[in-house]
C-alpha cells in the first residue's frame, strides 16, 4: 500500500504515481529524470522457471541454484537485495487432455503446481537511474567454518535470559545452562563471540545474495526462451513489476 505522505504529495500535484515492469531481461533500468527522485514502495516478482513446459518423460533435472532467487536494486546511491524462495513443485499435464499451444508437447509436460509470484513491500529511494537485476544461488557447495564476530557495541558473551528461578540442573526447552553464571540460559551453542562464516561478514562479498560474476547469474534467455515469439519461453522467464512515486523536486539532503 502506498505510504500516506506520498499519496498526499500526489494529491497536491507534487508527485506522480508510476508503475515499472519488465521480463525476460537479466537487467532492467528504471530511469529517473533530473531534479526528481523516486521512492519504490512495493514490487512483484515471478521467478525464472526453466523446467516449466518441459516434457515430463524423460524427467528433467532440477537445478537447485534456481530455488533461491534475488531481486537486486543497485546504483551509486546504494544496494538493496531481496531473496525469494522458489517452490520446486511441478505437476504433469497430458497434452491430449490439456490444450497446449506454442509449442505443442508430445506426451506430457511440467507446469508449476502452486503460485510462484511473490509480493514484497520495500522502501527504496533514488534520485538517479536504478539498475534492477536478478540472480540465483551460486552452484558451488557451501563450506562452513567458525570465526570471530566483528567488533560490535555492546558485546555480550552470552545471548539468553537471566532468571534466578530457573534450576541450574535442568535444560529448559533446549536451552543450554551455564554453570559459571548460574542464572543465564543460552539458546546458542557457542559464545556470541563466535559466528559461522561465510555469509555473516558485513561486506559486499560474503553476504547471502549472489552477483553474476561470482556464479549467481540467471540463466540466459537464449537457452530457454526459444526462437521467435515463443510464449513458452516468456512464461518460463522471470517477470518483475514495481509501483513507485516520482516526486517532482530535488532530493532533500536530509532524506536518506
Amino acid at each position: 500500500m502506498i505510504p500516506t505522505y506520498l499519496e498526499q504529495l500526489i494529491h497536491q500535484g507534487k508527485a506522480e504515481h508510476k508503475t515499472f515492469s519488465g521480463a525476460v531481461a537479466e537487467n532492467l533500468v528504471l530511469t529517473v529524470p533530473d531534479k526528481t527522485y523516486a521512492i519504490i514502495y512495493e514490487y512483484w516478482y515471478k521467478p525464472l522457471l526453466t523446467n516449466a513446459g518441459k516434457t515430463a518423460s524423460p524427467t528433467n533435472p532440477l537445478d537447485c541454484a534456481e530455488l533461491i532467487q534475488f531481486v537486486n536494486f543497485f546504483n551509486a546511491d546504494g544496494f538493496n537485495s531481496y531473496w525469494h524462495e522458489i517452490q520446486p513443485d511441478y505437476i504433469n499435464k497430458q497434452s491430449a487432455a490439456f490444450a497446449t499451444e506454442n509449442p505443442a508437447s508430445g506426451g506430457s509436460f511440467y507446469l508449476p503446481a502452486s503460485k510462484q509470484t511473490d509480493y514484497r513491500t520495500c522502501y527504496i529511494k533514488t534520485n538517479r537511474d536504478l539498475s534492477i537485476y536478478f540472480t540465483q544461488l551460486n552452484p558451488d557447495d557451501l563450506s562452513l567454518t567458525t570465526g570471530a564476530v566483528p567488533a560490535i557495541d555492546p558485546l555480550n558473551n552470552w545471548f539468553g535470559y537471566a532468571d534466578p528461578l530457573l534450576l541450574i540442573t535442568q535444560l529448559i526447552s533446549g536451552y543450554h545452562n551455564n554453570n559459571t553464571l548460574i542464572a543465564n540460559y543460552e539458546p546458542l551453542q557457542n559464545f556470541i563471540t563466535q559466528q559461522i562464516i561465510p555469509a555473516a561478514r558485513p561486506d559486499f562479498v560474503n553476504q547471502m545474495f549472489t552477483i553474476p560474476f561470482y556464479g549467481g547469474a540467471i540463466t540466459s534467455p537464449a537457452s530457454y526462451a526459444g526462437a521467435g515469439t515463443s510464449a513458452l519461453g516468456k512464461a518460463r522467464a522471470q517477470h518483475f513489476q514495481c509501483n513507485y512515486v516520482l516526486v517532482n523536486a530535488e532530493n532533500p539532503k536530509n532524506l536518506i
